[in-house]
């Protein structure tokens, strides 16, 4: 998923009127005016007479302040108009707020084009909720064009950004998106929760790449497996806080979120997207577990169910090659029949989406603070183990090359490399050069930092989960309400690791004690059925209710580090899973203002960082109080719920006073390097295993010396390197300027995509100069590289960084022309002649012709 296409997001400022917005010029100018005072009064901080003076004005700017904000309150509730959008917001230089996103059904129904500039859906960060009231309720104009509220992610809830479509766009596309519902049909079957249908409208507009072989006619959707599983919890009442520790029969919903696909159509699992259905389709041969139980019958027993609509379906006379679940289709109480569904889906040409696929390379992964910080027992020892091999990176990433490629990202696994990336793989030597030698220096500041901040690399993997689905098919096809299964009470099966290994199976947020340690059961049976890199869970384990996973696509990191198990089953003894009743939310009509309400509740809901960092606190203190943790645990995840349910438990008095003594605290001391806290900011350090390993990791001088790079020749980066440098002064003072002007054109406290900032100064480049693409980059490679032999190439990389690859290859011989379909191709094997796409046609004409000769011989 590489393509991208790129749209304005802007904030409610964009929408003032010229009262308000010289309000807000104004109430700028005073915030400035006072953070200068500020910064006198620290610097000035002896000068009784100056101070006393600065904070006299410091009060009369707050004054100041006070009385605009509320003008422009006032000035906000008596807007009577449709707001307009002012032109310069969403002006092509702006381009601070222009950002980049992936491919989506949403990008593809729409029709944009790659890399095009978008006006017709418009990204809005909330910061005045009356601005956005009124855009949402009333909409708003733009270019004569009226734009409506289209939808929010989980991930735009969180940045409170809210996406915009123009409304006849919508119009036209709207049973597409929305596989023939209207909001008129969902309403008049009783409506449904706001923020649920936004989130699942948003759907559409996830990174997706299209599944153009996927066949809608051969799904079908099935009821979920839900069982019982006995188990000894804490429960905590939501209403009283109260915690009882008692034996339970738990129920859990094992495929929420899963589904099942034939190997023959994909061996890897994979999250997929179609519009209100979504989760993770895991391959499983149900087709041969039916043969084989049929077998056994000796007649053709099994394979006839029903859907979620009661119809019957014979699976393999209809030859279904996925299977889906009620949890994975959301709107299905808005249609008839999953008929109906396959029937508008084919009408109004509705697409699915597949994303998250798994690699076929899964490289080690790396712990984190939350999964460190509830060993609380581990000793000094323990954690020199659990850190070597990151303090050995950070030891020899200037001596050593293969640290340094990979530290640079430079592996197998990283399946998107970017140019500089690709350069290095296939030209080590570059590492010689003195940007790359900054870029190592500023990686191995952040290595240091990351691991004093508990990154550390493990013998890991993160892999998706899934449940026993041999288990879901005796479920499903034989009737078996409680199926056994292939896998028993804390057994897993991940094909990543050896057989009878144990495991700590781990999942992020990672607030209470979840480290589930289980046995890796790996054997043939096992591979037989289970043929994806997932983790499979029991149908007889509680481990879904200690890590808090569902199944539509969420990953473990599953660890084999025997240090890591060996202290993580001593600190998981005597701990259970938490278990609290949750909330139901509750259907709504449709409409603007019931949109604006569900948003209005979504964005001001609650911080769920603020609880976690409580959790931290308490982890990190010298007086850790179980219960206490369990209680914000569980009042975390309301929280995370409240958009949907509006409902969050209200904290007794005497467990907020009891909270509060635990959270009055600074942050922990590791924060200076976990959150950029200052260290008056922070706790002193103390015993924590956090604030033991931030004192572990060292801290050493960087050197090249040893390293034994090799010569590196600049002129490989070039198609001509006899290109003169002086005859062509106005392209490098122009890119000099360009590359200068780049910081003030995306805001400092945004993480934006800045690939359309570099696509931007490549095409001033290319208009003003005249030239082509490889003659701007030979003369700013000879520049750069040569004349003033520059530390700082972000720019070049990232502005020509495919033109600098393509030289480079052509220069190694690593690009060829295809013998079947002339077209370049880049060598990845001794003695290739074909393009990746003939090579896998040719083997595939090869094989046919191999079993015709067979079939032909075995006739004869």
């Amino acid at each position: 998923m590489n393509k991208q296409v790129h749209v304005f997001s802007v904030d409610t400022s964009a929408f003032y009127n010229e009262e308000e917005i010289k309000i807000h010029r104004r109430q700028n100018r005073n915030y400035r005016f006072r953070t200068t005072l500020k910064e006198i009064k620290n610097k000035k901080s002896n000068d009784e007479l100056l101070l006393n003076k600065v904070n006299r004005y410091i009060k009369y700017t707050n004054r100041r302040i006070k009385k605009s904000k509320e003008l422009l309150y006032t000035l906000f509730r008596s807007n009577k108009t449709i707001r307009s959008l002012r032109p310069t917001e969403v002006d092509s230089k702006k381009l601070k707020n222009i950002v980049s996103v992936f491919d989506s059904t949403l990008t593809r129904v729409l029709q944009i084009k790659e890399n095009s500039l978008f006006r017709d859906i418009i990204i809005v960060q909330t910061y005045f909720f009356d601005v956005l009231e009124d855009i949402i309720v009333n909409g708003f104009l733009y270019n004569n064009e009226k734009y409506v509220c289209f939808t929010a992610s989980a991930g735009q809830i969180r940045t409170k950004k809210t996406v915009f479509i123009k409304e006849s766009v919508f119009q036209k596309h709207q049973r597409t998106l929305m596989c023939g519902l209207t909001t008129e049909k969902i309403n008049e079957l009783g409506g449904v929760n706001i923020n649920k249908y936004l989130a699942y409208l948003a759907l559409c507009n996830s990174a997706t790449e299209q599944w153009h072989d996927f066949d809608i006619e051969k799904t079908i959707v099935v009821d979920d497996m839900c069982t019982t599983v006995k188990s000894m919890v804490d429960f905590i009442d939501d209403k009283t806080y109260k915690i009882e520790r008692k034996e339970m029969d738990i129920p859990i919903e094992h495929t929420d979120g899963c589904g099942m696909i034939l190997p023959r159509k994909s061996k890897k699992a994979m999250m997929i997207r179609l519009p209100w259905v979504k989760g993770l389709l895991v391959p499983f041969p149900f087709d041969k577990f039916l043969r084989e139980k049929n077998k056994q019958e000796g007649y053709n027993k099994y394979g006839i169910i029903k859907d979620i609509y009661g119809k019957e379906h014979d699976v393999l006379k209809e030859e279904i090659e996925i299977i889906f679940t009620k949890s994975q289709f959301k709107m299905w109480k808005y249609y008839s029949s999953w008929s109906e569904y396959m029937s508008k889906y084919l009408d109004y040409n509705c697409q699915a989406g597949k994303c998250n696929e798994e690699e076929d390379t899964i490289g080690n992964a790396k712990l984190n603070y939350q999964m460190l910080q509830t060993l609380t027992d581990i000793t000094d020892e323990e954690l020199k183990q659990l850190s070597h091999e990151t303090i050995q990176d950070i030891q020899k990433i200037g001596s050593d090359r293969d640290t340094m490629l990979k530290v640079l990202g430079v592996t197998s696994y990283n399946q998107n490399k970017n140019s500089f990336q690709k350069a290095l793989e296939f030209y080590p030597e570059l590492l010689s050069d003195t940007y790359s030698r900054e870029v190592i220096k500023q990686v191995k500041k952040s290595l240091v930092k990351n691991a004093k901040a508990g990154k550390l690399n493990i013998e890991g993997k993160y892999t998706f989960i899934s449940p026993d689905l041999y288990a879901f098919c005796e479920y499903l096809f034989l009737g078996k309400k409680n199926p056994q299964g292939l896998l028993q009470n804390k057994e897993v099966y991940c094909d990543l690791f050896d057989n009878e290994l144990e495991l700590d199976c781990l999942r992020s947020p990672h607030l209470y004690r979840e480290h589930a340690v289980r046995r890796n059961k790996k054997d043939k049976e096992m591979k037989r059925w289970f043929v994806s890199k997932s983790i499979y869970t029991s149908v007889h384990d509680p481990i879904s209710k200690i890590l808090m996973f569902d199944n539509d696509g969420d990953k473990a990191l599953v660890c084999s580090d025997l240090t890591l198990i060996a202290v993580a089953k001593r600190n998981m003894k005597n701990i259970y899973p938490l278990y609290y009743e949750m909330a139901k939310a509750q259907a709504e009509l449709i409409n603007s203002e019931s949109i604006y309400l569900g948003l209005n509740a979504a964005y001001t809901g609650g911080n769920i960082g603020i609880i976690s960092n409580d959790i931290t606190k308490i982890w990190n203190s010298n007086n850790i109080d179980l219960d206490v943790i369990k209680i914000l645990c569980m009042e975390n995840n309301f929280t995370i719920d409240y958009a949907k349910t509006l409902y969050k438990p209200l904290r007794p008095t005497h467990i907020k006073e009891k909270i509060l003594t635990h959270t009055k605290t600074k942050a922990p001391h590791f924060f200076i390097y976990a959150k950029d806290k200052s260290e008056n900011r922070v706790e002193i350090s103390n015993d924590s295993a956090m604030n033991r390993l931030s004192d572990l990791i060292p801290n050493p001088r960087i050197s090249f010396k040893k390293a034994g790079l090799g010569k590196f020749d600049y002129r490989l980066l070039m198609k001509n390197s006899e290109v003169i440098v002086n005859d062509n002064k106005c392209l490098i003072e122009l890119y000099a300027k360009l590359d200068l002007e780049k910081k003030f054109k995306v805001p400092y406290d945004e993480k934006i995509d800045d690939s359309y900032l570099y696509k931007d100064i490549r095409n001033v480049l290319l208009e003003s100069s005249g030239m082509d693409l490889y003659e701007i980059v030979d003369i700013l490679v000879a520049y750069l590289y040569n004349h003033k032999k520059s530390n700082h190439k972000i720019t070049l990389w990232s502005s020509f960084g495919d033109i600098i690859v393509k030289n480079l290859l052509r220069n190694l011989g690593k690009i060829k022309i295809c013998e079947n379909c002339g077209k370049e191709y880049i060598v990845s094997k001794q003695r290739q002649i074909y393009c990746d796409d003939c090579f896998h046609l040719k083997t595939k004409e090869r094989e046919k012709e191999k079993k015709r000769k067979q079939r032909k011989k075995l006739s004869l």
